[in-house]
């Protein structure tokens, strides 16, 4: 423990970093308002200040106090020895919050750094491998990211850094999610939540954290009202709190979809535009980068094909290249996210046979990566190709393989966001056209849900309908509960999911101010939505 002097001019007894990793509201702003003029007097209290500083979103104001110590320490040649391994565990904290990726260089200074710890610093150890994850997930490396965690959690567990451990989770969970584990993805992050509740203190910043997560993988499985749900929960937290770029990039890249998908491409613009100013604003390029990539998404989708290559050239991408690492790779092709849009750009601009060469070259990064929903997206696109050629029974088999691939994962957006063209392929899917080996129960009625999606016209598994339809669309599911019907056959009319039937039952409730199904039907009969 040591002492560092207050903006009072008091001195305060503080812990250092580790406190924060094992009970967060030990550190608060006012508790670390160092005086940068005696840093190097209380270097401790000032590397505590920088990791918080960092934690909060002032990364700028975490990085002046480590530079600002580095040269205190350059004039104190008997601390540098003794600072250096916290100056290096905290550098790579703050990196983390400044858009700045961990470099190879890095995770070779950081594994040497495990061999100095003292045994005894559990904490120390479990955030040497916490960065060590961080920066093999960056890569692409999914299994040693694994790896890495599961080692921090253990550290951390043993430091008695409960904390700490539950931040390993988020890696656990995308790790999951990217590999095509939607059902495991979610149970990772119920895990995390769960645990939440016996920590010590307020974990209000890391609950959002795991719900902005949770709601990325209930948008996969085309969960809409529960992928709403959450982020609006979560959202003013990750904005304002605890938010690095892997959370806001998945916060965004959700809210920008959810949009696209109440309110077509104006609505992802719309929302697209308050990330680039958030990316802006936190001076973070990689998030700008990635916001890019989301709005040529949105863009291509819409057929805007012209703008969306125009916003591809704007970031060094070039569809005419047959090359599944362009530019440099970076965070962005964790998630297969350029490789997608890239494909799904030829495609739309009436280039199979260019896009199939590409998809080629995109599938084996994936594989290698083992990012099996990029990798699954990817087969779709290549069926979209093939359909363009006139080839059902090679699109066919192409969407077979993405969807064997995922197994009886929950998937369904992949396929939905593609669009009508999609069509034909699912069709002869389920009319076991071109197909040797018949899908299981479990994928056939998913892509019938995809299908009856489709053949209504709307979109009954999207956020929800809004004005005449949405009053036809309450009474609906008002006239269901009266007769009695339970949640999953209410899900099976409306061809929807028992998940978004207790969304949209919630939202019912809410309006009409009751809280069960018996006084929800009372109540509608008596305000005449429904009759006897």
């Amino acid at each position: 423990m040591e002492r560092k002097i207050s903006t009072s001019g008091q001195i305060e007894e503080v812990n250092d970093w580790r406190s924060y990793m094992k009970a967060p509201a030990t550190l608060v702003t006012d508790k670390v308002a160092v005086d940068t003029a005696r840093i190097g007097e209380f270097p401790q209290a000032a590397l505590a200040s920088a990791f918080l500083l960092a934690k909060i979103g002032d990364p700028i104001g975490a990085r002046e106090r480590l530079n600002i110590l580095e040269v205190a320490t350059d004039k104190n040649a008997s601390s540098i020895d003794f600072l250096a391994p916290d100056m290096l565990l905290v550098d790579a904290h703050v990196r983390v919050y400044e858009d700045r990726a961990l470099t190879e260089e890095d995770s070779t200074r950081l594994t040497q750094l495990l061999s100095t710890l003292p045994a005894d610093d559990l904490v120390g150890q479990a955030l040497t491998f916490n960065h060590l994850s961080t920066a093999a997930l960056h890569r692409g490396e999914f299994d040693r990211a694994q790896d890495h965690a599961e080692n921090a959690i253990r550290l951390y567990r043993l430091g008695d850094a409960q904390f700490g451990s539950l931040h390993m989770h988020t890696h656990l969970g995308q790790i999951r999610m990217m590999r095509g584990d939607l059902s495991g993805a979610i149970a990772q992050y119920d895990d995390m939540e769960a645990s939440l509740d016996q920590l010590t203190g307020d974990p209000q910043g890391l609950r959002a954290i795991c719900q902005a997560l949770k709601s990325e993988v209930y948008y996969e499985m085309n969960e809409m009202g529960v992928a709403q749900s959450l982020l609006d929960d979560a959202f003013t937290s990750i904005e304002h709190t605890d938010a690095w770029l892997d959370i806001l990039a998945a916060t965004y890249r959700v809210r920008a979809r959810l949009a696209y998908v109440r309110a077509g491409l104006p609505g992802a613009l719309t929302e697209l535009a308050h990330a680039d100013a958030a990316a802006r604003d936190r001076q973070m390029p990689r998030l700008a980068r990635l916001m890019a990539v989301e709005r040529i998404r949105a863009l291509t989708l819409s057929d805007e094909i012209e703008t969306a290559n125009k916003e591809m050239q704007s970031i060094g991408l070039d569809p005419s290249k047959l090359d599944a690492d362009q530019p440099e790779k970076d965070w962005g092709l964790r998630h297969g996210t350029t490789n997608v849009a890239i494909a799904r750009w030829l495609v739309r601009a009436r280039r199979p046979k260019r896009a199939l060469d590409f998809v080629e070259l995109a599938e084996e990064t994936a594989i290698r990566g083992g990012q099996l929903l990029s990798l699954a997206k990817l087969r779709v696109i290549r069926a979209q190709a093939f359909l363009q050629l006139n080839s059902r029974g090679d699109a066919t088999s192409a969407l077979l393989s993405a969807i064997r691939l995922l197994g009886n994962q929950p998937f369904r957006r992949f396929i939905l966001d593609e669009g009508l063209p999609l069509r034909p392929a699912v069709q002869s899917v389920l009319d076991g056209e071109y197909v040797k080996v018949p899908i299981n129960t479990v994928q056939r009625r998913q892509l019938s849900e995809i299908m009856h999606h489709w053949s209504s016209g709307s979109d009954p598994l999207a956020v929800g309908p809004s004005g005449n339809q949405k009053v036809l669309f309450n009474r609906r599911y008002l006239q269901l509960l009266a007769r009695g019907y339970s949640n999953k056959e209410i899900g099976r009319v409306m061809g929807v999911s028992t998940n978004t039937v207790k969304y949209h039952l919630k939202q019912i409730y809410g309006e009409l101010r009751v809280d069960n199904r018996a006084r929800a039907v009372n109540q509608a009969r008596q305000l005449g939505i429904i009759s006897d």
